[in-house]
């Protein structure tokens, strides 16, 4: 029985130990901080000009075909074209709301219908049936050259005119850029020049779920009209998914929406996320600060909840000198934090590395929340030079309200 009661005790001892280790007492928020456009426009850009200008308009044969668990259907519909207009518009619509341009110009849509796209690097082939494979190093400058094989195969229609690729500029020329440049007096313009959806509905049974799935690939190309050069061009490949739950075949249709809808509700959000990505947004993120029992510190927990930081922190500040190392310790650190939400970073980065010597090393646990902190807190300096650059104004982080 001896060394069954030696062992008790060392569970006893780790035990009381670790309850004196108040360090893990933590508690997670929410928070919202701004979070950059994940595309620097050039400096100075502050008038743009957005284009509908998608080839793949018209009825395509390669985006018709469907799938219904394992049948492949082909819609007879041109619902790509519906589908393209609306996310052109919740695209438009949410850049516009963000106030980020002092103006953006819609230039009239481009509409290409049966139409042929020749890239002019190399000639064309003697069959009409052909392929026409661009042969351009990586397409560093056009990505259009990639789309324009699925665009030039996409009906059993003859084509009605051609259209020459410009290998430096696209679907367009320099003399249609200095146009548009003179006509809108913009620093970019922004083209949407592909469209296109494919998507599926799978039901199965074995795992009593259905699935509807729709990704949506798009081909932006950004035209610096001060320079008049290609920018740069991005392709979005968004995949959006709905399932649903039941025992038969038909209640797990029932649950899905239909394919129409589906279709167009997912162009819609990926446009909205398109706007989202080239602009500086809120975004959810989680926080961590030191809980207390010590009277005073409880306090604090409610003015959190109530986003009085302020207040709280008036409450650690008096603190940070405490005698109890792990109060001083908690105290900093909160303080930290406190800053963060006020949108001082310098001063947050300052209190988590006080906070973090109060015993350095040798509370692993702390020491570990204080070098994430910090990191994080690194990043955030980081992102706020972006977003000073993109919107030219100072920018703080505020709480989100419970």
């Amino acid at each position: 029985m001896k060394p069954y009661f030696k062992y008790s005790g060392f569970i006893v001892l780790f035990i009381i130990f670790q309850s004196c280790n108040t360090l893990y007492n933590i508690r997670v928020i929410d928070i919202e901080v701004v979070e950059p456009a994940q595309i620097l426009f050039p400096s100075g850009t502050k008038n743009i000009a957005v284009k509908y200008n998608n080839s793949n308009v018209s009825y395509n044969l390669n985006f018709a075909e469907y799938f219904e668990d394992s049948q492949i259907k082909t819609d007879s519909t041109n619902l790509d074209s519906i589908a393209s207009e609306i996310y052109f518009e919740s695209f438009f619509n949410y850049l516009n709301e963000q106030n980020i341009f002092d103006s953006i110009t819609v230039l009239p849509k481009n509409y290409y219908s049966n139409v042929f796209f020749i890239d002019s690097l190399i000639k064309k082939t003697k069959t009409e049936s052909d392929s026409i494979i661009p042969n351009y190093p990586e397409t560093k400058k056009n990505e259009f050259k990639i789309y324009s094989e699925l665009v030039n195969n996409q009906s059993t229609k003859t084509p009605i005119t051609t259209k020459v690729i410009d290998p430096e500029f696209g679907l367009y020329s320099k003399e249609i850029l200095k146009k548009i440049a003179d006509l809108t007096n913009a620093d970019m313009l922004l083209s949407l020049d592909f469209f296109a959806t494919t998507d599926g509905e799978f039901c199965i049974t074995e795992e009593l779920m259905g699935y509807q799935i729709v990704i949506v690939p798009v081909l932006w190309n950004f035209y610096d009209l001060k320079k008049i050069n290609l920018q740069y061009f991005y392709n979005q490949i968004d995949t959006l998914a709905w399932n649903s739950s039941g025992s038969t075949i038909n209640q797990l249709k029932k649950g899905l929406p239909p394919r129409y809808d589906a279709i167009l509700n997912a162009s819609e959000i990926s446009g909205n996320k398109f706007a989202n990505f080239l602009t500086p947004h809120w975004i959810k993120v989680q926080r961590m600060y030191y809980h207390s029992g010590q009277i005073e510190m409880k306090k604090t927990d409610q003015l959190v909840k109530e986003g009085k930081w302020l207040e709280a922190a008036a409450i650690w500040k008096a603190n940070i000198n405490n005698p109890n190392k792990n109060i001083a310790a908690k105290s900093m650190f909160n303080l930290s934090l406190a800053c963060e939400i006020e949108g001082d970073i310098e001063s947050a980065v300052e209190w988590v590395v006080m906070s973090y010597h109060i015993f350095e090393q040798k509370n692993e646990v702390h020491a570990a929340n204080c070098t994430d902190y910090i990191r994080i807190l690194s990043q955030r300096k980081q992102d706020i030079k972006y977003i000073e650059l993109q919107m030219n104004s100072k920018v703080s982080t505020t709480p989100t309200e419970e």
